[in-house]
């Protein structure tokens, strides 16, 4: 049976490139891996031992074995700090997400033959 306890009406796709948070007030920054992403939010894995919260911005950064592809001037707040990561709800929807599916299947799984 599905478990029906996630409620959240958009997408998300697992995903697993790097990303930067940057908060806007402090100009602390994290760093980790994309645990899931949808239109309108992203989840950045990484150990925190503190409560973060506050507007930030993004960068995430996708690597292939022989370039990158970087995503900039994305921004957003940090919805809630926990032991796994952040919950960063962007401040406009991504409007590159629509290739998200695409750089999943070419770059973060090179063994996939097209």
């Amino acid at each position: 049976m599905a478990d029906n306890s996630d409620k959240r009406e958009m997408i998300r796709l697992p995903f697993t490139p790097r990303a930067y948070c940057q908060l806007k007030e402090t100009g602390k920054e994290f760093a980790g891996t994309i645990r899931d992403i949808s239109v309108l939010s992203l989840f950045l894995e990484l150990e925190a031992e503190e409560d973060i919260s506050g507007e930030c911005d993004i960068q995430i950064v996708l690597e292939g074995e022989h370039s990158e592809m970087e995503i900039n001037n994305l921004s957003g707040y940090v919805i809630r700090s926990d032991k796994d990561g952040l919950a960063i709800r962007f401040e406009q929807p991504f409007e590159w997400f629509a290739i998200v599916p695409t750089l999943f299947n070419m770059v973060l799984r090179p063994g996939i033959k097209k």
